[in-house]
């Protein structure tokens, strides 16, 4: 991001700071817990916002070097990543062209991928490169795996999970891409991984990380230790920034702003539509974080997926703030988050609540639950009307 930009930024900061509140939106938002519960809103999601939807769904770190492979999934789509001999990264269907037998799970380094059914193996640009009784099968039936669009910039790899998915950098990131360069990301190899089938819906995973509201309560003894309370909500299109300042920032105001450093002394948590989350790293830990979380078959259900990257080459002391990082982040968000969302996945589901708010400190969460809704051509308003209607009428019954 340009350095201007970044100066406009820490300046709203510290007008907060002189004003001594946090950032306030313009709208408390009351909403359905239906985006949470919902079976028909699930699978409309998972069509329109993920199936036919570009993803961000790994960092170059994930397959480093040649031969390096990565099995992830898009909302149940499996996903093969690899890079080539040539160092080329590549995203498959992870599926066998032969029956369909998964090629791979998990991570590693391999030359080639073998199926583990009738052993046809596949090069890691997809090529199909050898198989038994070759001559039982016809010439144009010896395929090559199915490649999806895919584009590795800056750190990241973009993937369009469908094979003829239109797939544009610059349309999907929008003014975001500028402010990501600044996390030089393509500076960072894979430290920590972290999955399990979570008991959430994967919007609680997306919304824990844009909000601070609840960092000084349920992460008091974590992040809300340190730094400001002024924290800024930034929109880059459907993307959004979650601006975190040091306390450093305020010896910007005795120093010339000609002298002042590119970072600012801030850092943010960035949720990269629909569901990508990546934070940490410098200024600050030298850790950066990447989350995604992916739906599984039921609203309630998520495959969480949580890594962690530091510096490559580090030295001793280096390593040890990497391992304070991924202690650090481990216990904010499967030790602390996680379980609160799971409380919150829970009670939506028992009825213990009929709607829940987004208040003027949670902007971020406003803003993104917006665009869902956008995507899916779906009211709140209405649904929240339908809702108070109900509680009236039973209140009604109730009461004759």
């Amino acid at each position: 991001m340009e350095r201007a930009k970044r100066i406009e930024i820490a300046k709203k900061v510290l007008a907060l700071v002189d004003k001594g509140e946090p950032e306030y939106g313009e709208e408390s938002w009351e909403t359905d817990i239906g985006r949470f519960i919902d079976k028909d809103r699930f699978e409309l999601e998972k069509k329109l916002l993920f199936q036919e939807h570009p993803q961000l769904i790994a960092l170059s770190a994930d397959i480093e070097k040649p031969g390096d492979y990565y099995a992830t999934d898009i909302a149940g789509k499996p996903i093969l990543l690899t890079r080539d001999k040539q160092g080329k990264a590549h995203a498959f269907l992870n599926a066998c062209r032969h029956r369909g037998v998964q090629l791979a799970e998990g991570c590693g380094n391999a030359q080639r991928m073998t199926c583990p059914y009738h052993a046809w193996t596949y090069a890691m640009d997809g090529k199909l490169v050898s198989l038994p009784n070759r001559e039982a099968f016809e010439p144009d039936q010896l395929r090559g795996l199915i490649e999806l669009p895919s584009i590795e910039k800056g750190g990241m790899i973009l993937v369009h999970p469908q094979p003829d998915g239109k797939l544009d950098w610059d349309e999907f990131f929008g003014p975001m891409a500028a402010y990501l360069e600044d996390f030089h990301i393509e500076d960072y190899t894979l430290i920590h991984t972290y999955r399990e089938k979570a008991r959430i819906n994967w919007k609680h995973a997306v919304d824990g990380g844009l909000e601070a509201y609840h960092a000084p309560i349920l992460h008091k003894d974590t992040f809300g230790t340190g730094g400001l309370s002024q924290l800024l909500h930034i929109p880059f299109g459907e993307h959004h920034a979650l601006i975190a300042p040091s306390e450093e920032i305020l010896k910007l105001k005795d120093m010339p702003e000609e002298e002042w450093p590119h970072h600012c002394h801030f850092n943010s948590t960035n949720a990269i539509f629909p569901n990508t989350v990546i934070g940490g790293g410098r200024p600050g830990l030298p850790v950066l974080f990447f989350q995604r979380s992916e739906p599984a078959d039921e609203p309630g259900e998520c495959n969480y997926v949580f890594r962690l990257y530091g510096l490559k080459n580090p030295d001793e002391e280096e390593k040890k703030a990497q391992q304070f990082g991924i202690d650090l982040f481990m216990k904010v968000a499967v030790g602390e988050d996680m379980p609160t969302q799971v409380s919150l996945q829970k009670m939506m589901e028992a009825g213990a609540v009929p709607t829940i708010i987004f208040g003027k400190r949670e902007i971020n969460l406003t803003r993104m639950h917006k665009a869902y809704d956008r995507m899916i051509n779906h009211n709140a308003e209405a649904a929240v009307a339908r809702v108070k209607d109900r509680m009236r009428g039973l209140a009604k019954e109730a009461a004759e």
